[in-house]
C-alpha cells in the first residue's frame, strides 16, 4: 500500500514539532532576546517598565502621553497610585502582561535612562576598543618603582642590569652605588639611609612619643610635607616646613637637632628616588582580553591534543597495565574544573615554593598565563586520549600487517596508515577543544579571581562575567557574547569543513 504524500509529510511534521517547539523556546527565543539586550545599554538591574515614580513625572511621561484610551486603562489597572498621592507604583509583571506594558510605555516613548535602546553603538565601541584598554593587546611603559614609595631595600642585580643600569650617566650611577651596595645577586639599600630610619629619629623625640605634646597628626603632616620637598629638590620648601613645625611646637634642644637630622635625611632619599623613577622601567606588553583568549585557546589546543595522542600510542601498544594507566589518565577529566583549579593553586601557593624556592608562581605576570595553560592540558588531556585510543583501536590490522609485510617501517605506517584513518578522531578532539577553550571561564575564575585583569589572564567570557555583574554594563556583555558566539560558530565551523574534506580525500 503505497502512503499518500500528505500522510506523510504530515506524519514527519509531527515527529519533528516537538523538536521545533523545544528548539525555539530554549534557543531562538533567548538567543533574539539576547541580541537585543546587546542592542542597549542596559545595566542587568533597571527594568523597561519603572516599578515606582513620582505621580507628577508618571503623569506627564507616561500617561500624557498614551493616546489610545485601552492602553491607557491597561496601564492604570497595571499601576496604582499610594495613598498619598505622591507616587504610582506597579504590580508584579509576567508574560504577556509584561510584554504589553513595555510595549505600550515604548510608544509613548519612556525609556528608562539605564535601559535605553542604543542601536549598534556596543558594537561599535567594542570593534573600536572603546570598552577599556585592557581589552586589545597593547604594549605600554612599566615602571618598577613610584617616587612616592619607600625606597626598596634589596633589589634584584640581574633586573637592573637589564632594565636600570644602561640608562644610568656616570654620575647617576655614582649616586645610586652611594646609596646601594653591591650584595652578589642583588643590590642593597645602605642601613644609613633608611628611611624608616629618619622618620622614627623624629617620631622617638620626647615631646613627641613620651609626653605626647604633638598630636600624632600633626607630626605625619610635618614627615610628608618633607618627604614632598625631597620630591622636588627644594631645600627652602625643606627649610620653611622645619621652622614652622618647629615654631608651632616648641622642642628641647636635642629634639630639635633630631627633627632637623631627620629632616635632612629624608631630603637626601630624594636624590636617588628620582633617579630610580625616571629611569627603573620598561617597555611592557599586555596580551588583554582578546589576546589571552586566543593565546589560552592555541596553547590548550595543541597541548591538550598533542599530549592526548601521545598518551593514547603509548597505550595502544599493549603494555602492562593498561586498563590501570588509562584509568589514571582519565581521573583528572572526572574532577570538576573548580576542584582542579583549586588543587593546583593550592599547589602553586603552597608546595612549589618550598620546593624550588621561587615565592611567586601564580601570582607572577610572566608565569600565571602558562600555569593556566599547563593545569587545563593535565585536566583535559585524559578525555581526548580516550577518543584518539578508540581511533587507533578502529584501525584494521589487516592493514597495518600487510604493510609491514611490504615492508614499510614504524614511521612510514604511522604518516600512511594511522594518520590518515584518525583524521575522524583528530576531526572532533580539535573541535571540543576548540570550542571549550574559547568559552573557557571557570578555570581561571577559580585559579585568579579578581586578580585577573592585573596578571593578564581574562579569556572572554571572564571579561564578559565582569562586565555583566561587577561593572553593570549588561547590554555591553552581551554584545560581547554575540560577537563571541559569532568567532566559535565561525572558527568551528572552517574547522570542520577543512577537517572533513581531508576525511574524504583519505
Amino acid at each position: 500500500m503505497v502512503q499518500p504524500r500528505f500522510q506523510k509529510y504530515l506524519f514527519f511534521g509531527i515527529f519533528l514539532l516537538p523538536a521545533i517547539v523545544l528548539y525555539s523556546v530554549f534557543f531562538v527565543y533567548p538567543f533574539l532576546n539576547g541580541f537585543y539586550v546587546s542592542l542597549t545599554n542596559w545595566d542587568g538591574l533597571t527594568p523597561r517598565s519603572p516599578i515606582s515614580m513620582d505621580a507628577p513625572e508618571f503623569e506627564s511621561r507616561i500617561l500624557g502621553k498614551i493616546d489610545n484610551d485601552a492602553d491607557k486603562d491597561f496601564i492604570l489597572s497595571i499601576y496604582k497610585k499610594t495613598e498619598d498621592g505622591a507616587s504610582w507604583s506597579r504590580l508584579s509583571l509576567t508574560g504577556s502582561s509584561r510584554r504589553r506594558t513595555e510595549a505600550i510605555l515604548s510608544r509613548a516613548g519612556y525609556e528608562p535612562e539605564r535601559n535605553r535602546f542604543v542601536g549598534f553603538q556596543n558594537y561599535v565601541d567594542i570593534l573600536k576598543g572603546n570598552v577599556g584598554e585592557s581589552f586589545y593587546p597593547r604594549s605600554f611603559d612599566q615602571n618598577f618603582y613610584t617616587i612616592t614609595s619607600a625606597l626598596p631595600g634589596e633589589i634584584a642585580k640581574a633586573d637592573l642590569e637589564k632594565n636600570f643600569f644602561p640608562k644610568l650617566t656616570p654620575l647617576d650611577r655614582s649616586v645610586f652605588e652611594n646609596y646601594y651596595l653591591d650584595n652578589g645577586d642583588t643590590w642593597k639599600l645602605n642601613s644609613a639611609y633608611s628611611e624608616f630610619s629618619f622618620e622614627d629619629t623624629i617620631w622617638t623625640c620626647p615631646e613627641i612619643e613620651r609626653d605626647a605634646l604633638i598630636p600624632p597628626d600633626a607630626v605625619s603632616s610635618f614627615i610628608d610635607s618633607l618627604k614632598q620637598a625631597s620630591i622636588r629638590r627644594n631645600i627652602t620648601e625643606l627649610n620653611g616646613a622645619v621652622d614652622s613645625f618647629l615654631n608651632d611646637w616648641p622642642l628641647s634642644f636635642s629634639s630639635t637637632l633630631a627633627v632637623r637630622s631627620g629632616a635632612n635625611g629624608i631630603y637626601s632619599l630624594g636624590e636617588v628616588k628620582a633617579i630610580l623613577a625616571g629611569k627603573w622601567n620598561a617597555r611592557g606588553f599586555d596580551l588583554g582580553v582578546i589576546g589571552f583568549t586566543l593565546f589560552f585557546a592555541f596553547f590548550s589546543v595543541v597541548g591538550i591534543n598533542l599530549v592526548a595522542f601521545v598518551l593514547a600510542l603509548a597505550l595502544d601498544t599493549g603494555i602492562r597495565g593498561q586498563k590501570y594507566l588509562r584509568s589514571i589518565f582519565f581521573l583528572p577529566n572526572v574532577l570538576s574544573m573548580i576542584i582542579v583549579a583549586l588543587i593546583w593553586k593550592m599547589l602553586f601557593y603552597q608546595l612549589f615554593p618550598r620546593l624550588t624556592g621561587i615565592s611567586l608562581w601564580l601570582s607572577d605576570p610572566a608565569k600565571t598565563p602558562w600555569l593556566i595553560v599547563l593545569v587545563a592540558i593535565w585536566q583535559g588531556a585524559g578525555y581526548y586520549m580516550i577518543v584518539y585510543l578508540a581511533g587507533l583501536q578502529n584501525i584494521p590490522t589487516d592493514v597495518t600487517e600487510a604493510s609491514k609485510i611490504d615492508g614499510a617501517g614504524p614511521w612510514q605506517r604511522f604518516t600512511n596508515i594511522t594518520l590518515p584513518l584518525l583524521v575522524p578522531a583528530i576531526t572532533v578532539s580539535l573541535f571540543l577543544t576548540v570550542a571549550n577553550a574559547l568559552k573557557s571561564f571557570d578555570l581561571m575564575y577559580a585559579m585568579v579571581g579578581g586578580a585577573a585583569y592585573t596578571l593578564g589572564t581574562v579569556p572572554m567570557v571572564l571579561d564578559i562575567f565582569f562586565d555583566a555583574f561587577a561593572r553593570k554594563h549588561a547590554g555591553l556583555a552581551t554584545a560581547k557574547a554575540m560577537l563571541l558566539f559569532a568567532a566559535i560558530f565561525a572558527v568551528t565551523g572552517i574547522q570542520l569543513f577543512v577537517m572533513k574534506k581531508k576525511e574524504i580525500e583519505q
